[in-house]
């Protein structure tokens, strides 16, 4: 059994876990650049290919002109050219009226819409989008609770809004929560009905969403606390680990590190980098993140975690998204009884 190295990441002091150097876990393969220059790169969602787990995909945003897919390796496999998509996550399995599949969806800045897309047979095709109701869809993720899947949409005036899929073409507006200021990452947890939010300059935040009705958000941990999470928060993803813990992991992009939380009590765990290994650099400023544990064949067989990289190594190469190994980061994390 393995427990998290509490001791010496959250020592019970406030300074204790930041007067020394964080773990640091090296990636183990990274995509191919995107193709625009500049902050392009964004953000990732991972589609589990449940016939052949290694042929799993990973869908990558280049919010300047569309969709990338890759495979496991960060190899190539399709282009959409959909428009300026910012944020991308999915759902597999799921049923809406007369359709059901594998969907995913895209909040696109070039028309103020959602770009819905299929996934059959290992190939994303776009099947159709609606407006957003409100101008630049910024942050997006989806969830499946009750028998629907609700799409969240975040902006930066703070408003977050929820759709109800009707099928991959259509939605309808199901709800809204505000908070104060710029909002992007978020991750909904489909067994509890929970919703994490980033607020990019404060902190993150849950609510729990049934039905189109927001709870009162809870602050669950604040930029510049004792936790040394830095503005601004980016990426959320959530790891369910085989030992039924749920992790939820956010991007801190103000000092370059990811924080763990333990998902039955909010309590923080610890963070730690990604760093330069032998071949592959490390990863900074980063926007997007996904995580799962889904055993992705024998190179990951505890998943894996992908972010965005702001500052593709050697200078000069556009931005991409590495790949880490999950058992690197519970080896950094993590000893044994």
């Amino acid at each position: 059994m393995r427990q998290l190295l509490l001791a010496v990441l959250w020592a019970g002091t406030a300074c204790a876990p930041f007067t020394s150097e964080l773990p640091g876990v090296a990636p183990v393969a990274e995509t191919t650049p995107v193709a625009s220059s500049d902050d392009a790169a964004d953000d990732p969602a991972i589609w589990i290919n449940d016939n052949n787990p290694e042929a799993s995909l990973i869908l990558g945003t280049d919010k300047q002109s569309g969709l990338y897919v890759y495979d496991l390796k960060g190899n190539e496999r399709q282009f959409l050219p959909t428009g300026a998509v910012n944020n991308v996550d999915l759902r597999q399995n799921v049923s809406l009226k007369d359709w059901s599949g594998d969907i995913a969806a895209a909040s696109n800045r070039s028309n103020d819409t959602i770009t819905l897309y299929e996934i059959d047979n290992d190939v994303v095709r776009e099947t159709g989008a609606f407006p957003s109701r409100i101008e630049e869809p910024y942050g997006l993720c989806l969830g499946a609770s009750g028998g629907s899947v609700i799409v969240f949409v975040a902006h930066k005036n703070g408003a977050l809004v929820a759709y109800d899929l009707d099928g991959p073409t259509r939605a309808t507006y199901a709800g809204r929560v505000d908070l104060e200021t710029q909002l992007e990452g978020c991750v909904f947890d489909d067994e509890t009905g929970v919703l994490y939010i980033g607020e990019e300059s404060r902190g993150i935040w849950k609510a729990s969403y049934a039905g189109g009705e927001f709870s009162t958000p809870q602050l669950v941990d604040e930029t510049g606390g004792d936790s040394g999470v830095a503005a601004d928060v980016e990426g959320l993803a959530i790891y369910r680990a085989a030992d039924g813990r749920k992790l939820l992991v956010a991007s801190s992009q103000g000092n370059d590190s990811f924080a763990l939380y333990d998902m039955a009590n909010d309590g923080f765990l610890g963070r730690f980098k990604i760093i330069s290994g032998a071949d592959i650099d490390g990863a900074e400023e980063t926007d997007g993140i996904e995580a799962t544990s889904v055993p992705l064949g024998p190179d990951f067989p505890l998943g894996v975690l992908v972010v965005q990289d702001g500052h593709n190594r050697p200078r000069g190469q556009r931005q991409n998204f590495k790949i880490i190994d999950w058992r690197d980061i519970d080896a950094a994390m993590t000893i044994d009884e």
